[in-house]
């Protein structure tokens, strides 16, 4: 089970860097193409969380491994139903964009619906699912990812 610690913002750009083997601006154009949201202190200086490294470890993996492009993370990530973690599917969902949209996760779509706007997404119950390489396939479709179906 994932602790509140695993959420906290105590990771510099150039530590996450380092950690991915990758340079300081590859990290921010991971953020900017949506795909994390690290916490941005007074000074707008960003910092990530054990869950934004994890899951910046397997966006890299997507792209070392499996030939990905960021376009078909983002477009991959689209399919989270975050609807399901939010109430489930219902008329507010038609006002957010990431009902719509193949363009990214719900994360980095605007307009949000109602029942986001009042949240910042970093503390959103679907921004912090254990996303990682082995799971999200049945995190999309919902399945319990431990449980063999035949």
């Amino acid at each position: 089970m994932e602790t509140d610690h695993q959420y906290q913002p105590l990771l510099t750009i150039g530590a996450v860097a380092k950690t991915l083997q990758v340079s300081e601006q590859m990290v921010r154009l991971y953020e900017e193409s949506g795909l994390v949201l690290p916490e941005r202190t007074g000074s707008n200086r960003r910092m990530y969380s054990l869950h934004d490294l994890e899951r910046l470890q397997c966006i890299r993996t997507f792209i070392d491994e499996h030939g990905m492009t960021l376009n078909g993370i983002r477009r991959l990530l689209s399919f989270l139903p975050c609807w399901e973690y939010q109430g489930g599917l219902d008329a507010d969902c038609e006002q957010c964009a990431a009902y719509y949209s193949m363009a990214g996760p719900c994360w980095s779509q605007e307009p949000v619906g109602p029942k986001c706007a009042e949240q910042n997404c970093r503390d959103c119950e679907v921004y912090r699912l254990p996303v990682n390489c082995d799971t999200l396939k049945s995190i999309i479709f919902q399945r319990d990812p431990f449980t063999r179906r035949e």
